[in-house]
């Protein structure tokens, strides 16, 4: 082999040895930048899933321990012929029946103000030909972050003392059980406020993301929790296993 070719196999050599030496230090630039946590600001998501953490039971009501065809005392009736009944699967659980027609509330929980809130519970309704029920749960006491199902709209609403925050799509399924989870969350000194839920069927396992999770320009509001049911189809309304978490 003359010179010329001994130079030219050294030169392929080297290049192939170049690129493979390129290629390794750009695979694991990739992988680093791949597994690299993000540098997040303060104030965005992670401080809300800090939130996530540590809450506390501030008021639990299941019926349980209620006679039949009794008013609880641990909550506080606005309207309505609210009584504990035996339900729905023969446990009890909070009955608003099907007549009068009309919107019948009531309030529970401690008053809350300096705490992120969570307000959880189920409830059972049922159609009756075009006719569709409504139920609405409240932070903040009557006048708070107020969550309202509207099946006969297909929507679920948010708003705060009557003004409306957020209308989404929404499809409802009578003569089942359906979970309800509701926070409010305190930001920026008490400026602004994260507002979330989500609703799902209670047979199902419960979903990971939140059907909403925004945060609003309005100064956080504590206070009481509160229910709501509208019987418009004539047929009871069933509440159960409510409770009030902080952090």
């Amino acid at each position: 082999m003359n010179k010329d070719s001994i130079f030219l196999f050294w030169l392929g050599y080297m290049r192939i040895l170049l690129v493979f030496l390129l290629l390794l230090g750009l695979s694991g630039c990739l992988y680093q930048q791949i597994n690299k946590q993000p540098n997040l600001p303060d104030n965005v998501d992670q401080t809300y899933e800090k939130k996530e953490e540590g809450w506390n039971v501030e008021f639990s009501e299941n019926f349980s321990k209620i006679g039949i065809g009794d008013e609880p005392d641990s909550l506080f009736i606005l309207d309505g012929d609210y009584t504990v009944q035996q339900g729905v699967g023969d446990e009890k659980s909070l009955k608003l029946p099907g007549a009068p027609m009309g919107d019948f509330g009531l309030l529970f929980g401690p008053r809350e103000k300096e705490k992120n809130l969570e307000l959880s519970f189920c409830f059972f309704a049922s159609k009756k030909g075009r006719r569709m029920p409504s139920v609405a749960a409240s932070i903040g006491g009557i006048r708070g972050y107020r969550l309202r199902l509207n099946p006969a709209a297909r929507n679920v609403v948010l708003s705060l003392d009557e003004t409306v925050l957020r209308e989404l799509p929404f499809s409802w399924e009578g003569d089942q059980w359906w979970q309800v989870r509701f926070q409010a969350l305190v930001a920026d000194s008490n400026q602004s406020t994260r507002l979330q839920f989500k609703l799902w069927p209670k047979q199902q396992k419960e979903p990971v993301e939140w059907n909403l999770s925004e945060v609003y320009d309005i100064e956080y509001v504590g206070g009481k929790c509160a229910l709501w049911g509208f019987p418009y189809s004539s047929m009871p309304i069933f509440f159960d296993d409510l409770v009030i978490r902080s952090n």
